[in-house]
């Protein structure tokens, strides 16, 4: 006599050779019932989104790291597809891009900062040229005047290559030549010069 874990196996293999052998027949018939229940299935889903949206921000969380592992295998090992696809859509999307470009001169140069941050391994976190702006009330915290307000520097208190990070308590308005002139020093350094 079979015990239930030996019943449940048996019966596991003989419906895995089922599928294996009527694959065709089953997705055939699949494709033909989504088809058929397309609108049921779009209302469902609309009906249950909510659910939807906190199942998958559950599973995301939990599966953390082994998404990030699964990610970053398959970026390397389909570097050179990603490679191309990008450029291609650079290619295509050149025009939009330079308008964009243009009409965003702040985030552009936000986007910059952040990535030399990254390419200095900072700790780095979103930061708004405008917000820092705002912030410091547009004054250059080097020298305490004003400064205009296309032309001007975020200058990272302590910089970068001492081990500073790209946040908003680590940056601050300047002018060009302040920062310029204070270089890769610290602000209580370059009162010493």
């Amino acid at each position: 006599m079979q015990t239930p874990e030996e019943r449940r196996a048996k019966k596991k293999a003989c419906d895995k050779a089922y599928r294996e052998a009527h694959k065709a027949e089953i997705v055939a018939y699949n494709a033909a019932y989504r088809e058929a229940h397309k609108d049921e299935r779009a209302a469902y889903r609309e009906a249950h989104k909510a659910e939807s949206v906190a199942y998958d921000a559950a599973y995301r969380e939990a599966h953390k790291d082994e998404m990030a592992a699964y990610n970053a295998a398959y970026r390397e090992a389909h570097k050179d597809e990603a490679a191309a696809r990008d450029k291609a859509y650079r290619e295509a999307h050149k025009d939009e891009r330079a308008a964009w470009q243009k009409a965003n001169p702040d985030k552009c140069r936000d986007i910059a900062a952040r990535r030399r941050a990254l390419k200095r391994g900072a700790t780095v976190e979103p930061v708004s040229r405008a917000v820092v702006f705002d912030r410091d009330g547009g004054r250059c915290h080097l020298c305490g005047k004003k400064v205009a307000p296309k032309h001007w520097h975020l200058d990272h208190i302590v910089p970068l290559s001492q081990g500073g990070e790209h946040s908003y308590k680590n940056v601050a308005v300047s002018h060009p030549t302040c920062n310029m002139r204070k270089h890769n020093k610290i602000r209580g350094q370059l009162r010493l010069l």
